[in-house]
């Protein structure tokens, strides 16, 4: 298929994926089977995949796009695209608008009659799938590709919800879920959630803080299946494991062991001391910042190891000795070759470094503690609170 808005419509389609937005072209005559990520197929709701083609292809308008909810609380957005041969639909989707809980789950299982046996399945399907919770970048990227597909024409955007599309006439038979559906489907969310925490950690490798943002902004608890009743709990787990991802991460971006070390314990004496679920949920995107802010300021970079060595040391150790002769000393070797080798390397002297250093520790304490300035100049490596 080739039309005047290919460029635009590809373009729109590597953005979309960026944020993890499924997307499914479908053609006239293609089956609609496997559009929800196959989880009709898992519970035995069949019936649905033929009249979600119906109401694709035979009940569509031109020139509009479906924003659509269904009975799983699922979101799509769904178009025919003008002038396709042969005639072509785009479904975006499935995606959330919130992150669903246990007991919105077992609601909406109970309202659909479906058997308790698929609620580890449902929340299995739920864990994989991208949230929105604030869809206006995603409707406003939507908005400007309707405008691209027809011309500036004006074109209708249709909030259809479950119950309009009466999609399940009657009673439907729910069956036992499919044991080689149910393997197949839990494949593929392990594999997607593999590659985003893969993708999550190349990101903080790098300490590209925007992009990590972005990305978790799209997810839902990184794909965590809850393992306790207790939400606290299971969010703190959540707050483990991302605390453990990205240590990992700033470790392979090239940070020392030491900085980690501490970055991430006090986040485990904080995750633990956490006493609400909103807290808790701050806490991830201030992990990511702190990781990627680490990456940027301590990550080794290409000096020799001696250098590396000392930069460390002065990091972790700003309230001690930091003299030159004392540095040298520790590095087994003269004043002036660790001098000379400092600023050729590094294009500074030590004596800067290390001003800059506890100048960065006193600004921090003096941004987050209540501390009074002598005991501030004290914890930075500064001997006179005056200077």
């Amino acid at each position: 298929m080739t039309v005047s808005y290919q460029r635009e419509l590809d373009f729109t389609f590597r953005l979309l994926e960026k944020i993890r937005l499924p997307i499914r072209q479908v053609h006239q005559g293609d089956s609609l089977k496997g559009y929800d990520g196959g989880l009709r197929t898992l519970i035995g709701m069949e019936i649905d995949y033929e009249n979600a083609y119906r109401i694709a292809f035979h009940r569509a308008k031109e020139q509009t796009i479906y924003k659509i909810v269904d009975q799983f609380m699922c979101r799509y957005i769904f178009f025919r695209l003008p002038g396709a041969e042969p005639p072509t639909a785009v479904v975006l989707g499935p995606y959330l608008s919130a992150d669903l809980s246990h007991k919105d789950t077992l609601e909406m299982a109970e309202h659909l009659g479906l058997p308790l046996s698929t609620l580890p399945h449902l929340s299995d399907y739920y864990a994989s799938l991208p949230v929105y919770h604030d869809p206006s970048a995603l409707l406003a990227i939507i908005t400007t590709l309707g405008e691209t597909l027809w011309h500036g024409k004006d074109f209708d955007m249709v909030d259809v919800n479950y119950e309009q599309q009466a999609i399940l006439p009657g009673a439907v038979s729910i069956s036992v879920p499919i044991e080689e559906e149910n393997i197949l489907l839990r494949m593929q969310q392990m594999q997607e959630r593999y590659a985003y925490e893969n993708e999550l950690m190349e990101i903080v490798e790098k300490g590209l803080i925007k992009r990590a943002e972005v990305m978790l902004s799209n997810v839902s608890q990184l794909n965590y299946q809850p393992r306790v009743p207790d939400p606290l709990r299971n969010m703190k787990n959540y707050c483990i494991i991302c605390n453990t991802l990205l240590r990992k991460a700033a470790q392979r971006g090239g940070v020392h062991p030491i900085h980690l070390d501490r970055l991430s314990s006090r986040y485990a004496r904080t995750i633990e001391n956490s006493s609400g679920l909103e807290k808790c949920r701050g806490l991830v995107g201030d992990m990511i910042r702190a990781y990627c802010r680490l990456v940027r300021t301590h990550a080794a970079k290409p000096y020799s190891a001696i250098i590396q060595k000392t930069l460390t040391y002065i990091q972790a150790n700003l309230t001690g000795n930091l003299s030159l002769t004392t540095l040298a000393g520790l590095m087994q070797v003269t004043p002036s070759y660790l001098s000379t080798l400092f600023h050729k390397e590094t294009g500074r002297t030590l004596s800067e470094v290390i001003t800059e250093s506890r100048m960065k520790a006193a600004l921090q304490l003096l941004k987050s503690t209540r501390s009074q300035i002598q005991s501030i100049a004290q914890l930075s490596g500064f001997s006179d609170p005056n200077y």
